[in-house]
Formats: structure tokens, sequence, C-alpha cells
């Protein structure tokens, strides 16, 4: 390596850049953005090298051949094909050497005073069959600080020059210097239209007129080689060597040295600024449409909310039903008419109630029925809102997730949940209505009409005994106290009644309150937690855009900040300069 820097002025203006290379190199390690890590790094490299001249152009324009001519020797490979596979750089040497840096690169040393201030680098063609050639090419624009684009004098500002024109100045503004080679094909006048041809189109493209010399590497090559003066002013070479050579003094050179890595990152900092303001945009989208996602959530579990309510005024007539059956069974059966009548009947009242009351819309499988349709409601809107989050996640947030990544497993979790707590849960709760057995309330009856009855007949016949006993002594006495007697006995049934019925319904309302608050608890848990669990898996992408878009924040910020120490740098440069 040869140290071009002599001044304590330029010394510390390549310590500023080099310190700035060193912060873009880490801001770019932290983004994770290795490729321009990568060339950052190069940059950095070379601040303290010679200048680099890459020499750039389409294949068979002439770009080896003017390596060579420069040198006096063919010491690169050049030709009608594509020549060049590799990124040559020429530095000074006191022999002839080559070297392989790597699959792209290699480094050649020669014996050219020139070359102690600046290294030549030979590029493959762009517009080549060999499309790995534009690639090696394009891919080592970013270390170049002065550009010799050589075209050819028969073929000359083709489209694909103009394109890669376009990326080499337009884009990465690049210094350059136009060469106009193979002059000895064409006539003065010929001369002279194409470098006006150049001229008009490089000016309608970029808005200014480039530097164009023209030369002939053939006759300059001949004439280094053979010591023919007359030709090698014919060929021109000796204007492009003054230019390269002369030309270009110590303080422009040291220009190009540093303006060019902070011009190459403007572009790179304005390039990167757009994809991470679009990564907040996308950010901010996916998160608005996961909140909307959310409320549609909050929306559903409303939804299931009243309509848990359905199965409550469902429960709650089932138990109104029950009651009222009861009544106008009590009503009808439980009299002395009806007793009397019955008591030598075959069929025993207790079969009566449970045939009549629970046998007819049995409660029992009312209420079962009610919680099937429960859990069947349950089951449907559980795979409704899984459908729901697979949707959202395949169409919202699938490219952010990586292939493997488990996304809910629908069929799976609404299986699981089915058989191992909705149901188990709600069967279990189901024995609460179990006291509601048609046997134990017929039992209940039978017993509440047998014990009256025989109330009734010992009072009957107490006053009846009464009545014959006092008639003899004391006939107005006996009839009184035997109406008393008898009133009572006509009274016990409908005091029996209304105790039955006193006490069946404190049981039911007992159930049904118990059961009710039961089954709201289970149905709403049920509902949370579903919620709960795909609100929390949606979440997560949410979280993740959030700690995204923080950490791009962040990243804007620390480009924002190494953008305007760049930008600044630039500006006194070329304020100094």
């Amino acid at each position: 390596m040869i140290e071009i820097v002599k001044t304590p002025e330029s010394q510390a203006n390549i310590l500023q850049v080099e310190n700035l290379l060193e912060d873009v190199k880490k801001f770019f390690y932290r983004i994770g953005d290795i490729k321009i890590e990568k060339k950052v790094s190069e940059m950095a490299s070379q601040v303290n090298e010679p200048l680099y001249l890459v020499v750039a152009g389409e294949y068979n324009s002439g770009k080896s051949s003017f390596v060579n001519a420069i040198c006096g020797k063919r010491i690169l490979k050049d030709g009608p094909t594509p020549s060049t596979d590799k990124i040559t750089l020429l530095t000074y040497g006191d022999d002839v050497s080559s070297e392989e840096v790597d699959d792209h690169q290699c480094r050649m040393t020669y014996p050219l005073e020139a070359l102690k201030d600046i290294t030549i680098v030979d590029t493959p063609g762009t517009n080549s069959i060999i499309t790995e050639h534009q690639q090696i090419t394009e891919s080592f624009i970013h270390r170049a600080e002065l550009v010799l684009f050589v075209t050819s004098a028969d073929h000359p500002f083709t489209e694909s020059e103009r394109v890669f024109l376009q990326l080499l100045k337009g884009k990465w503004d690049r210094k350059l210097l136009f060469v106009l080679n193979k002059i000895d094909l064409k006539t003065d006048e010929e001369q002279n239209e194409i470098i006006t041809f150049i001229e008009k189109n490089f000016y309608r493209l970029f808005g200014f007129e480039p530097k164009i010399i023209s030369m002939s590497t053939k006759d300059a090559f001949l004439a280094k080689t053979t010591d023919d003066a007359e030709l090698l002013q014919k060929s021109n070479i000796e204007q492009v060597e003054n230019f390269i050579f002369e030309k270009l003094d110590y303080d422009t050179k040291m220009d190009l040295k540093i303006l060019s890595p902070l011009k190459y990152l403007v572009n790179v900092f304005e390039d990167l600024k757009g994809v991470l303001e679009e990564k907040v945009s996308h950010c901010n989208t996916e998160i608005k449409s996961i909140e909307m996602f959310e409320k549609r959530l909050r929306n559903k579990r409303q939804d299931m909310a009243d309509y848990i309510l359905k199965y409550k005024a469902e429960m709650q007539s089932v138990f109104s039903r029950l009651k009222e059956k009861v009544d106008g069974f009590l009503n009808y059966y439980v009299n002395i008419r009806a007793i009397i009548t019955m008591k030598f009947a075959r069929e025993k009242i207790d079969d009566k109630f449970k045939r009549e009351v629970f046998g007819i819309a049995n409660p029992r499988t009312e209420l079962e029925r009610i919680i099937n349709d429960a859990i069947d409601y349950f089951d449907r809107n559980n795979n409704i809102l899984w459908d729901m989050a697979h949707d959202y996640i395949e169409s919202e947030v699938s490219l952010q997730r990586k292939i493997n990544e488990e996304s809910p497993k629908r069929r799976e979790r609404y299986s699981s949940n089915r058989e191992s707590e909705k149901h188990t849960n709600l069967r279990e709760y189901a024995k609460q209505f179990q006291e509601l057995d048609g046997e134990l309330e017929g039992a209940r009856v039978y017993r509440v009409v047998q014990g009256g009855f025989i109330n009734f007949v010992v009072l009957e016949g107490l006053a009846l005994v009464i009545i014959i006993g006092l008639s003899t002594f004391f006939i107005p006495l006996g009839i009184i106290v035997a109406v008393i007697l008898a009133g009572i006995g006509f009274s016990i049934y409908p005091l029996k009644r209304r105790k039955y019925r006193s006490e069946f319904v404190q049981r039911v309302d007992a159930i049904s309150e118990r059961y009710n608050n039961m089954m709201l608890f289970e149905f709403e848990k049920i509902v949370d937690r579903v919620i709960e669990d795909i609100g929390n898996r949606i979440s997560s992408y949410r979280d993740t855009r959030w700690s995204e878009r923080e950490e791009v924040n962040r990243q804007i910020s620390d480009l924002k900040t190494i953008s305007e120490q760049t930008k600044d740098f630039i500006r006194k440069s070329c304020h100094t300069s």
C-alpha cells in the first residue's frame, strides 16, 4: 500500500472520512445489511491507497487494449471477444506480477511511475453474453473514484451504454472521462460527428456535456512498442495520459478520494430511507389491520354474549312451564273431589303426576337439549373465529411468517376444547337439575295426597262421632263442633297443596338460579377463553409489528444522523475546494 496523504489538512480530512465510514459500517452491521457493510468496508480500506481509476465500457470497446497501451506492453489479454472475466487492479511494482485476490479479482503490478499515484482497474465488459461479467463490473462501481469510460467509434453510445451510464453517473455520481476509441477507423469529419452525437445524448440525460478524448489504442500500443513518435502523436494517447497523470493534481485526487465514497453513501442513504419508511408504513398498515381484527373479535364476543341470553331465557322458560304444569296438576287433582274419585282408581296419583308433569316436555330433556344447542352454537362460532384468525394471518401477515412457524390449528384446537373442557363441564353442571326427578316429585305429591286424605278421613269421622254423641245431650253444640271439624277437613287439601307448591317453587327457583348462574358463567368462560386465545395469537403479530416499527424508527433516526454528517462533510469539502 502506498500512502498518498502528505499534508496535515489532508490527513485530518482522510481521518474524518475513515471515522465516518467506520460509523456507517457499524450502522449497516446493526441493521443486518451485510452487502452494504462489505462495500463500506472496501471503500474504507482504499482511502489511503492511490486513486482508483476504473476503466469501464462494453466488451470489445478497447478497455484492456487501453491499459496495454498505457503500459506499452501487453500485460492484459485483449481481443474481439469478451476476454476479461475478473476485476484487475494494476498497481505500481518493481516487477510485473499477478496474484488472485478472490474469484472475481486479481492484483497486478507493473513498474510504471504513474501507478504510484493511480491504481488502474480493468473491468469485464458490459453488454456481454456472459451476464456475470456485467454484474462483476457493477459490483465494483462503489470503489471507483474516477471512471474512464471507453466507447468504440464503430458503435458509440449504445442503448446498453446509456443504461450503464445512468447507473454510473446518474445513480452513483462517479467522476467520468469519455474515451472515444478506434478513431483510426474514422475520418476527422466522422470523429467530430460522433463526438457531437455523444455530447448531445449525454447532455440530454445528465444536463451537461462530458469530457471526451478521442484516441486509437491500437495505434498507441503499436507506437510505444516500435518507438514510432509520429504514430504515437496520431494515436492521441498522450492527451489521455496528460489528463489522468498530469492534470489530476494532488488536491483533485484528494477531493475524489474524499467525495467519491461520500457521494455513494448519500445515494445509498436515500434508497435506504425509502425502504425504511416503506417498512414503517407497512408496519402501521398491519398494526391498524390487526387492531381492526381485534375490534371484530370484541364485537363477535359481544354477539356471543348477547346470544347466551337466549339460552338463559329458554332455561327460565323451562322452569316456568314446569311450575305452571305443577300448578295445574295440583289445582285439578289435589282436592277432595279428585282424591275421593281417584282413591279407589287403578292409577296412582304419583304415576299420573310423573306422566303429566314430567312425561310431556320433560324439563330434564328440555334442559339437556338447550345445553346441546349451546354447545353446538359455541362449536360453530369457535370454528368461525379460528377460521377468521387463520384467514387473517394468511392474508395480512403471511409475508412475515417463517415457513415452519406455528399457525392456528383450528380443527385440533377446536376438537380438544370440545371434548376436554366444554362438554365435561357443562355435562357436570347439568347434574344440578337431577333434583327435578319425576319419581321423587311424584312420591312427594303422593305423600301430600295420602296424608291429606288420612287427615280428612280422621277429621270427618271425628266430626260424625261428635254429631252422633252430642246430639243426644246437646244437639246445637254437636252440630257446631262437627261443622268446624268438617271445615278443617275440607281445608286440609288447599293447605297441603299450597305448602307443597311453595316448597316446590322454592326448590325450582333455587335450582333455576343456581343452574342459570353456573351455565352463564361456564358459557362466558368458554367465549372469553376462545377470544383470549385468538386475541393472543393475533396480538403476537401486532407486538411483533410494534417492535419492528420501533426498531425501524430507531434505524431511521440513526440513518438521519449519519446522513446529515455525510452531507455536511460533502458541503465543507466542496466549499473548501
